[in-house]
């Protein structure tokens, strides 16, 4: 008689990597499912491109006051916003602003960091010249990846 194997699947930290567009919030609902059936934490994180450093200026406001504090009070809000949301289902959340690049090696990087069980992320699913053309995080995501992950591919006319 052969003996019935039982895998057993446990989420216990789950990353979103949001980018504050629509298509990345396509994933929320599947995360927030997830996070609900296997009592895991949310991780939602928003990665700012790198900027070029520049001069200060004439009146003295320097690059980090001028640019990148801005996006980072914008980026801070609209995690917040999100993190609200979920919580408001009862959810774990945390939520984790980053600046760097390349965008895919910083989630990757933050999901060994975290201990992350699961990375959850949109996808418009390009393939050929526009795949080529545009690259893609999430298939970057997808090969080096060091724990499973679930992509939701969202079309342009989702969008």
């Amino acid at each position: 008689m052969r003996k019935e194997r039982r895998i057993v699947v446990e989420f216990k930290r789950i990353l979103v990597p949001l980018d504050g567009s629509e298509l990345a919030e396509k994933s929320l609902p599947y995360a927030q499912t997830l996070a609900q059936k296997f009592d895991a934490q949310l991780i939602l994180s928003r990665i700012l491109p790198p900027l070029v450093a520049v001069n200060d200026d004439d009146t003295g406001k320097s690059y980090r006051t001028k640019i990148l504090q801005p996006l980072e009070a914008e980026a801070n809000a609209y995690l917040s916003r999100v993190q609200d949301k979920l919580r408001a289902f009862g959810l774990q959340t945390q939520t984790e602003l980053l600046e760097g690049g390349p965008i895919a090696e910083m989630i990757l990087e933050l999901a060994c960091d975290r201990g992350v069980n699961l990375i959850v992320m949109s996808t418009h699913g390009y393939s050929g010249n526009k795949r080529w053309v545009y690259g893609s995080v999430a298939d970057k995501v997808l090969q080096q990846a060091p724990c499973p992950v679930f992509l939701v591919r969202v079309t342009d006319m989702e969008c």
